[in-house]
């Protein structure tokens, strides 16, 4: 091969290899999205969790909770005793704005009719009218700032010798030409001022107005939103409780969890499925976040090196002492295209397995004394790919596990069984794919 052919051909892989990063970064943050929606969804089971020990912030209900989740939290800062406080608050002030005159007269003041509304229209449509008179001088460039040094006037201190007096003077005669006036001082000003100052009049009276008319509507949706609260305030606090019990959840050992509401025989099936609901989602956040960061976003930065050394070599067959050479055909990757096919269908395998994983909600009879890795082999029933690393070498050094299942667990629901049908549908997709070498 002529080292410009050698050249071409690693300018091509090198652009592949490019395409190649570009599609494992979106991957990386597609699989970010995922990680996301997890969240959300692990924040949705604490607080379903969060509600089932903790139903009411009645005093049995308080004392049960801390003692099947191990939280005290609620003995150091009570939300009764804040409830109580701001119900406190809230009844003395939601009378205190009821009792304002302009609350009373809210609809004479700022209705549709209302009087202030009426005399700010009215001074509105006055204002217009000037106001237009006034734009004719203050849309002119520069006139503002002559108003404001009081040019052509006595309080007009620059000096001729300053180059700011003559552009000043090169200004004032270019808006006088422009208004058809002979004299800035003389003419412009004054026919200005017979329109500015009723028309500043008259703004002040609509700021004035404004002001008035906000204040009415800020005290009315100050009472309205104070006595919804006052309203809902049991519920507010309930669900600010179940928020704070569920942030203790979170981190909470949930096979522990399951013993300690043995044998309470309310709560017991409840809690039993949203604690493994919310352990396995915990798994599956695990899992992705693992193919993330130790599976993909290491072989971009392997890709990438790859990529950069077929450019230095592209660089180098595209030299003169070089270009018209000969070279042996191996002197390129000849198993690039191979390679290149390869880490596409492990991207895809990759895509497949998550949704796969995604969609998969068999929780409840998941036995909690399994390893939590065996949640991959309970949701999809075949190993996990090797761009999960440490999962994966969990997995190889026992080839022949399989999770246990809750001997006592019963479904009840009527609803196709998704979690089973990821299962076959990935016992058939058999591991393919792998890195550059």
């Amino acid at each position: 091969m002529r080292g410009n052919e050698v050249a071409n051909a690693f300018r091509q892989q090198a652009d592949e290899l490019g395409g190649l990063i570009g599609e494992h970064k979106q991957l990386a943050n597609d699989l970010g999205a995922r990680i996301t929606q997890l969240e959300e969804q692990l924040a949705q089971a604490r607080r379903e969790l969060a509600a089932i020990y903790l139903p009411s912030l009645e005093d049995a209900a308080i004392d049960k909770a801390q003692r099947l989740t191990g939280f005290q939290g609620f003995t150091r800062r009570d939300p009764r005793v804040a409830m109580a406080q701001e119900r406190k608050v809230l009844t003395s002030r939601v009378p205190q704005l009821e009792s304002d005159p302009r609350y009373a007269r809210r609809a004479l003041l700022v209705g549709p009719d209302g009087t202030l509304t009426q005399e700010r229209d009215q001074a509105a449509e006055s204002l217009a009218p000037l106001q237009a008179e006034c734009e004719k001088f203050e849309s002119q460039l520069g006139f503002q700032e002559l108003v404001d040094i009081g040019y052509d006037t006595p309080k007009f201190t620059e000096h001729w010798w300053q180059g700011a007096y003559w552009k000043h003077w090169a200004a004032g005669d270019r808006i006088c030409k422009a208004l058809g006036m002979a004299d800035f001082g003389d003419d412009v000003l004054p026919a200005y001022q017979k329109w500015a100052e009723p028309r500043n009049t008259l703004a002040a009276d609509v700021a004035r107005l404004d002001a008035e008319i906000a204040a009415v509507h800020a005290l009315v949706q100050e009472r309205d939103q104070l006595a919804d609260r006052l309203s809902k305030l049991d519920s507010i606090y309930l669900a600010q409780a179940q928020q704070f019990l569920g942030e203790h959840l979170e981190h909470a050992d949930v096979a522990l969890l399951e013993q300690w509401v043995a044998g309470d025989a309310e709560l017991e099936r409840a809690v039993r499925v949203c604690v493994r609901k919310l352990a396995g989602l915990n798994a599956k956040r695990q899992f992705i976040t693992e193919i993330r960061d130790d599976g993909i976003r290491p072989l971009v930065g392997e890709l990438d090196t790859r990529r950069q050394k077929y450019q230095q070599k592209r660089a180098k067959f595209s030299r003169p002492k070089n270009a018209y050479g000969t070279f042996a055909a191996t002197t390129i990757d000849q198993k690039f295209p191979d390679r290149a096919a390869a880490l596409r269908a492990q991207q895809d395998k990759v895509r497949r397995r998550v949704d796969a994983l995604m969609a998969a909600d068999n929780y409840a009879d998941f036995d909690l004394r399994n390893d939590s890795s065996l949640w991959w082999m309970h949701f999809l029933g075949a190993p996990p790919p090797r761009l999960a690393p440490n999962l994966y070498g969990y997995y190889q050094a026992r080839p022949t596990i399989v999770p246990l299942l809750d001997p006592d667990y019963v479904d009840m629901t009527d609803e196709p069984d998704t979690a089973h049908a990821a299962t076959a549908f990935m016992s058939r997709d058999q591991e393919q794919g792998g890195y550059l070498s």
